[in-house]
């Protein structure tokens, strides 16, 4: 087959293929303007009220009718992330209460309560199987998607591959995203009260003190709010001294 053009055409066809895909790799990493919200007035009530935030976000968790116990429970967690306060509160197995410090924790961060949440479980592996499950709820859930875009928008444009963060732009500006098996940074979205709101995970025994953020504008926080889950674990707690250590 005769050529044409010859090697100045094939330069100015190579030259369009490598704008065009440069031009795929920019819109691939702006994750552009964010959809409307369809009920203004439900995001409202969830961001004031934990057990309506768990009851409607969440009720393939949820689905067993509140125990007694439950409220008291749930007004503790509520009280302790808008107010503050420090409580330990024990109740049976199958109670539902890792599903609770996981719902708290996203709860505290996707409304702006808590700018820095740090979940600790009885060990390292506990605390990332905790985040994962956060991590599936910010990613996959389409109510929190429809009522909370600023925060789950972004995360839903990596489309599971962490290794985007660092390229990631929201309307020209870097989102400064982070999504790793220890810790999640939400998007920073101008005008949104969750923006760069952070969690931390690690076990009890681990680097627990110190833990502290640096955020893009050189400021840094440290936890402002820590959920322990089941701090325990069989072999520490028939120990005396290793009780006494995570008491500590």
């Amino acid at each position: 087959k005769p050529e044409k053009g010859g090697a100045a055409e094939d330069d100015a066809l190579d030259g369009d293929a490598a704008s065009s895909a440069r031009a795929l790799a920019e819109a691939g990493r702006d994750s552009g303007d964010l959809a409307a919200v369809p009920d203004p007035e439900r995001k409202a009530k969830a961001a004031k009220s934990f057990r309506f935030f768990c009851e409607t976000y969440f009720p393939g968790i949820f689905y067993f009718p509140w125990s007694r116990d439950h409220p008291r429970i749930i007004a503790k967690v509520e009280q302790s992330v808008l107010r503050g306060g420090l409580f330990a509160l024990a109740t049976p197995r199958g109670s539902g209460k890792t599903a609770l410090a996981e719902c708290a924790c996203l709860w505290a961060m996707l409304y702006g309560h808590r700018e820095f949440v740090a979940l600790i479980g009885a060990t390292e592996k506990h605390a990332k199987k905790m985040l994962e499950s956060i991590m599936t709820e910010i990613e996959g859930n389409d109510l929190l998607l429809a009522d909370i875009p600023e925060a789950c928008f972004s995360i839903r444009c990596l489309a599971g591959i962490p290794n985007r963060c660092g390229a990631q732009i929201s309307r020209g500006a870097r989102t400064h995203i982070g999504w790793t098996e220890a810790g999640i940074v939400l998007p920073t979205i101008p005008g949104s009260r969750s923006s760069g709101a952070i969690i931390e995970v690690t076990g009890i025994t681990g680097r627990i003190r110190g833990m502290n953020f640096k955020r893009p504008d050189g400021r840094s926080v440290r936890p402002s709010l820590v959920v322990i889950d089941d701090p325990q674990t069989r072999e520490s707690a028939s120990s005396l001294s290793q009780c006494v250590t995570r008491e500590q």
